[in-house]
């Protein structure tokens, strides 16, 4: 069986470790394959995409740790700040006049800055509350009928095939592949 999971841009580091059969990770272009028991690091904001190469014979797995979840300090650029604060508090009705008056910024003043920076709003915070999302959908804490909720989705969108044209694969495919659920740390199997 082979998986992929597409287009990951996490706000924090991601810890990807090979444990069994085949993994390619696919970043800036390059391909690099992990061997059972090599680990790599992906530095925050730094685009991914995960393939798992197993069969039922040989299947392949992999451990994903989400590394140093704090909050972006002050000096780091705008774009920064919002993301991780959406990826820890999704349920948030993140808006420039929201993100204005906890940053002490004027809303202009945010969407300038994020303009300036190459992105806007509403992009940073669908990728960061899917990126939640799928994290969410692996550890199990969550039923997957109550994700969307949890990630402050809006009622009226659709958050399974928003989850499937970014990853690649449903939800519920993304909780099946999760055998790990220890804290942290999610075992992706193939």
């Amino acid at each position: 069986m082979h998986v992929s999971l597409r287009r990951q841009l996490l706000a924090f580091p991601l810890s990807v470790a090979a444990t069994h059969g085949r993994l390619v990770i696919r970043r800036r272009g390059y391909e690099r394959m992990l061997l059972p028991g090599q680990e790599v690091t992906i530095e925050p904001f730094d685009a991914i995409d995960l393939h798992l190469d197993g069969s039922s014979v040989q299947p392949a797995a992999c451990v994903l740790e989400i590394r140093d979840m704090v909050p972006a300090a002050p000096h780091a650029s705008l774009h920064h700040r919002i993301c991780k604060r959406v990826f820890l508090q999704p349920q948030y009705a993140w808006s420039a006049a929201f993100i204005a008056e906890r940053l002490n910024l004027s809303t202009a003043q945010v969407r300038r800055t994020l303009f300036a920076q190459g992105t806007a709003l509403t992009d940073l915070c669908r990728t960061q509350r899917l990126m939640r999302v799928l994290f969410e959908a692996m550890a199990g804490d969550v039923a997957v009928s109550a994700l969307g909720r949890f990630a402050g989705w809006p009622v009226t969108s659709d958050l399974d095939s928003a989850f499937y044209d970014r990853f690649g694969l449903s939800m519920d495919a993304a909780r099946r592949l999760a055998t790990g659920r220890s804290s942290g740390r999610r075992l992706s199997v193939a």
